[in-house]
């Protein structure tokens, strides 16, 4: 395997670059989650239809055009396919405090999943090739972390804007008048992102690396599947399962505090802030044991010690949602953290182990269709169907989250329990050959 990379303080800077344009992409996702109340009075919207605009409008997106975007990310600039994404979904946050009716809210979503899905596909391979083998985890670790820090910066700032922008209800805006508090708030987190695009311009592109296996494979996405299908198979769906529990909890918890503790905006979204901060340093922590792991030689290093972790904090998922304090249940929320956030990490390590440079992109374009067409765009709306149609009743959005959460994890780790052999093969076979 060719580890040739570019020196590590250029590349850490790049990392830095991306993970602030991440942050600024999950402010811009996750500041409807906190909208949800104004947003269902002022267009009288079922919980239903608002699963909708937290999930499926967006994620369907994100999904269907990870692949284009992937495949751009492996052969054209990845910077510029960074630097169009973030000016769509900027511009697409702030229409969506523009419009007044359901089906527009709906389009300017699926517009903003447009252009964020041109980010990940492009970050995680700029990544793979930026470092070596054995520090990958960690970077891509500190890059997903943003995530974490995005949603805290989501639901704190968000929480900040909400209260500002109830002091500007009374302003008579240029062309659209009198706005509404949740429209101004759309405009307050959607203008940042058009500075922010321009830091995808502000580091080099790093020579592309290929696989030991990259000649016989030719860069061919059938070639990396008729190798390593069952392992991919696998992985997809047992990532495909937390991602219904990290998006359902992200899109659904500030609803579940509003409902179930009584708390507003500006007081859950500075405990929930707090709880994803958290979430973001164990990334970075369990990301440096992995690559520790394995350094030392285990192979299978990045799903085991995945399962470890969903074991070790099974209390925690049992009981959040069925502890009465609210303290209590932050603190189950924390942990619950620890897990949501990883699969994007650990599948981005195994693939810049195992595929050739030429499809990375293309690989997590796929990664990310399924586990976002499924995962995001499932999981909210399962909750919304459950609450509504078989729970029916609104207060018991905390037993419709308490199903999908421990379901999918469930699921999750039985998944990764038969990958592991599958993927210590697989990466064995391809250390042996570099």
């Amino acid at each position: 395997m060719n580890t040739q990379s570019q020196p590590l303080g250029r590349a850490w800077g790049m990392v830095a670059a991306l993970f602030a344009i991440y942050v600024f992409a999950w402010l811009d996702r996750l500041a409807v989650s906190m909208l949800v109340s104004p947003i269902k009075e002022a267009m009288d919207l079922s919980d239903v239809q608002m699963s909708l605009v937290l999930g499926p409008a967006f994620a369907f997106a994100y999904a269907v055009f990870g692949v284009p975007l992937g495949w751009a990310a492996d052969r054209f600039s990845r910077r510029l396919v960074i630097f169009c994404g973030v000016l769509v979904w900027a511009a697409a946050t702030f229409a969506c405090g523009l419009v007044t009716t359901f089906p527009a809210l709906l389009a300017c979503r699926v517009v903003v999943g447009i252009g964020e899905a041109a980010l990940l596909p492009s970050a995680y391979s700029l990544i793979g090739d930026a470092f070596p083998p054995q520090k990958v985890t960690m970077a891509t670790s500190v890059f997903q972390s943003a995530g974490k820090t995005g949603s805290a910066a989501a639901f704190g700032l968000g929480g900040l804007a909400i209260a500002f922008a109830q002091t500007l209800t009374h302003v008579d805006w240029p062309v659209v008048g009198h706005a509404s508090y949740w429209q101004i708030t759309f405009w307050l987190v959607g203008i940042p992102g058009f500075a922010l695009a321009f830091l995808a311009l502000s580091f080099p592109d790093p020579p592309r690396r290929q696989t030991a296996n990259s000649d016989a494979q030719g860069g061919d996405l059938r070639g990396f599947f008729r190798r390593h299908g069952k392992l991919a198979g696998l992985i997809a769906f047992a990532f495909t399962c937390l991602a219904m529990v990290g998006y359902s909890l992200t899109s659904w918890v500030p609803t579940y505090m509003d409902r179930h503790f009584g708390w507003e905006p500006a007081r859950y979204g500075v405990a929930l802030s707090l709880m994803n901060i958290l979430g973001a340093v164990a990334l970075v922590i369990c990301g440096r044991i992995v690559d520790l792991l394995f350094t030392r030689g285990m192979r299978d290093a990045h799903l085991r010690f995945y399962t470890w972790t969903i074991l070790a904090l099974s209390p925690a998922i049992l009981a959040a949602f069925f502890v009465t304090n609210p303290y209590l249940f932050l603190a189950c929320y924390a942990l619950i953290q620890i897990i949501t956030v990883p699969f994007i990490v650990y599948g981005s390590a195994i693939i810049a182990l195992l595929a050739p440079s030429g499809s990375r992109g293309q690989l997590l374009g796929l990664l990310m269709f399924v586990f976002n067409i499924v995962g995001f765009g499932g999981g909210p709306a399962l909750v919304g169907f459950l609450t509504d149609y078989v729970f029916a009743d609104e207060a018991k959005v905390g037993m419709s989250l308490a199903v999908v959460t421990i379901g999918g994890a469930a699921l999750a780790l039985i998944a990764m329990r038969i990958a592991l052999p599958v993927l210590r093969r697989a990466v064995g076979e391809e250390v042996a050959a570099s």
